[in-house]
């Protein structure tokens, strides 16, 4: 009796070879992808060693540090700008996936009529469609991993630590265990959105869309995700919040803990600041630590994976109803 394992074997190596170019031609762009992150590490590594060379500094006051310092700051800032586009990349990559899992893996078996002849073969209409995913998810997760965390070693050879930008989308949503997460429910609403439709080009249309959908939405409400350190201080105090936090919210509040009402002091003689104090206003704010980092992205994580479960589910549903 065959074991699940080897009943997969069959349908895999049909999927890798009728989609071998596109594999091969995934595996070259992660590959260029890898090359042209390490090069602009070591292009800033070059750009803080040449500065470093003239023996200079950002802080340096002569007039002969003034040329070296912009052109360090001008190279970083394009280094930094190379790495944004990459993170755009990384989180779009999920959205690329969805769409080609939905249309040429899915969909167009449906088209082609070549859905017949498969399940016409010893192989079941279940197996059909994990040996796809399966096949799939192993190289989409592998290359996410890598090109993550090469992004993320990248980030380290900048001029200021990671942390300093983790809040930011190109870095948190590209970081981490939320691309892996979101590379595998974009192989799920693939799956889902081909077996829907069963047409190509609609399906690739609704499963680029709704991958997509499910980043914007969870890029705007990640950092309720977990409790935010909330905390007031005097008018004329420093902010509590430590080195590379990420203030989500601030303001005045009473002493008594609630919101400044609407108008206070906008008409008054004083200057703004005196008329706060004698209102006995304080500043709030609300924040997250760079230690917050690895909660928030499990979380969102756990919410990708439950998410590709709940389409996963719906996926084989919906095959159950057309092979019965």
């Amino acid at each position: 009796m065959s074991t699940p394992v080897a009943s997969l074997r069959g349908p895999a190596r049909v999927v890798l070879r009728l989609h071998r170019r596109t594999l091969r031609a995934a595996g070259a762009a992660v590959a260029l992808g890898i090359a042209g992150l390490v090069a602009v590490a070591l292009l800033a590594d070059r750009a803080v060693a040449d500065l470093a060379g003239t023996g200079c500094t950002l802080s340096s006051d002569t007039s002969s540090c003034f040329a070296p310092a912009r052109d360090f700051v001008e190279r970083m800032i394009r280094i930094d700008q190379s790495l944004t586009y990459a993170g755009f990349a990384l989180i779009a990559l999920p959205a690329v996936v969805a769409a080609f899992v939905a249309g040429p893996l899915i969909a167009r078996e449906w088209e082609t009529g070549s859905i017949k002849l498969a399940w016409s073969q010893s192989t079941s209409p279940a197996a059909w469609l994990t040996a796809r995913l399966v096949t799939f998810a192993v190289q989409v997760v592998g290359g996410t991993v890598v090109l993550s965390a090469v992004l993320s070693w990248s980030r380290t050879h900048l001029a200021y630590p990671f942390p300093a930008i983790w809040e930011q989308a190109t870095a948190f949503g590209a970081t981490g265990t939320v691309p892996v997460a979101g590379a595998l429910l974009a192989l799920a609403l693939g799956a889902l959105a081909g077996l829907l439709l069963r047409r190509t080009v609609p399906a690739l249309a609704v499963a680029l869309a709704a991958s997509g959908l499910v980043a914007l939405v969870l890029s705007t409400v990640r950092f309720h995700f977990w409790p935010m350190v909330k905390a007031t201080y005097p008018l004329e105090g420093a902010s509590p919040a430590p080195k590379w936090s990420y203030v989500v919210e601030e303001g005045y509040v009473t002493a008594g803990g609630d919101p400044l009402p609407a108008g206070t002091c906008s008409t008054s003689s004083l200057n703004f600041q005196e008329c706060l104090a004698g209102h006995d206003v304080r500043h709030y704010v609300h924040y997250h630590p760079a230690s917050h980092y690895w909660p928030l992205q499990l979380v969102e994580t756990g919410i990708l994976l439950a998410l590709a479960a709940l389409a996963l589910f719906a996926a084989f549903r919906v095959l159950r109803r057309l092979h019965g």
